[in-house]
């Protein structure tokens, strides 16, 4: 792993500045939007987002080998419910059935919970989420001859205040499928993860600085480790002949790990998942 002494690194820093304003200063609209008179908020919504992603990184480590394309649909409920569904494509070799054989491409998750922010500013938000991965391969490579494909249920509760959150996950069922068999000294279930995030709207630029570290405990596996990450982000809109199209955001960020219990377990197909990395993305939510 590389010393943090990334942050000294100009390339580094430049890079994460421009990237946002790159994506959406070419888009930028100088058009005046006519006032509209506000209806009734619905009882609930539905919204739709879709982003291509450089790289698609979960907790420090890089889950496909080159660009993503991910998105979801979300229903929330003026009562604080909601549920949704959202899916990325994946590197298959990561979670082959054996090594160099082709596991699953696509990551499909399935999740439902609840939000409610306080007159004080505190808001709490309870989660499940099925991590399901349809085609059915089981996992291979660091978990030859495991009984269970990778579907997993994770549970999370997340605090937040103003610009700060925190979020506590803990995985229910088999670890991505890995079991006690094999020399294994107990189930997978219970490993947990986790995470400290800011995010925080800057003075200049409409720019939003985002940084986050991480824990992951992968109960009786050997897949220990942090990570972190820092990035700038920025939305925009796109000029048309009439309103612009907005709820767009693009940005980049840099992800990197430390403390980790077992460098091998977080390699695949001769491929170094959890390496620093920094990724680009623009997406819209509408």
């Amino acid at each position: 792993m590389k010393a943090l002494s990334w942050i000294t690194n100009r390339h580094v820093v430049s890079a994460l500045c421009a990237a946002p304003i790159l994506f959406s200063c070419a888009y930028a609209s100088a058009e005046e939007v006519a006032p509209v008179v506000a209806e009734p908020a619905p009882a609930y919504t539905l919204t739709y987002n879709l982003g291509l992603y450089s790289n698609y990184m979960f907790r420090g480590v890089e889950l496909s080998d080159g660009p993503a394309l991910q998105g979801g649909v979300d229903w929330a409920h003026s009562s604080g419910f909601y549920l949704g569904t959202w899916w990325s494509n994946l590197d298959p070799y990561y979670n082959g059935e054996s090594a160099g054989t082709e596991g699953n491409h696509v990551e499909s998750d399935f999740y439902a919970g609840y939000a409610h922010t306080f007159e004080n500013g505190i808001g709490l938000n309870f989660m499940g989420n099925y991590y399901a991965y349809l085609e059915g391969h089981k996992i291979g490579t660091k978990f030859i001859n495991t009984r269970d494909t990778e579907n997993s249920f994770e549970a999370s509760l997340a605090v937040s205040y103003k610009f700060l959150t925190y979020t506590y996950y803990r995985v229910l069922t088999d670890y991505y499928g890995a079991d006690n068999v094999n020399g294994r000294d107990g189930d997978t279930d219970g490993a947990d993860y986790h995470e400290l995030k800011v995010n925080y709207k800057l003075p200049v630029g409409d720019l939003n600085f985002m940084t986050k570290v991480g824990y992951q405990n992968t109960r009786h596996l050997t897949g220990d480790q942090g990570d972190f990450a820092i990035g700038l982000n920025r939305d925009f809109s796109l000029p048309t002949g009439g309103k612009p199209i907005g709820g767009f955001n693009a940005g980049a960020v840099y992800t990197s790990t430390f403390d980790v219990e077992d460098e091998v377990f977080y390699t695949a197909n001769g491929r170094d998942l959890n390496q620093s990395n920094i990724f680009f993305y623009v997406k819209r939510t509408w």
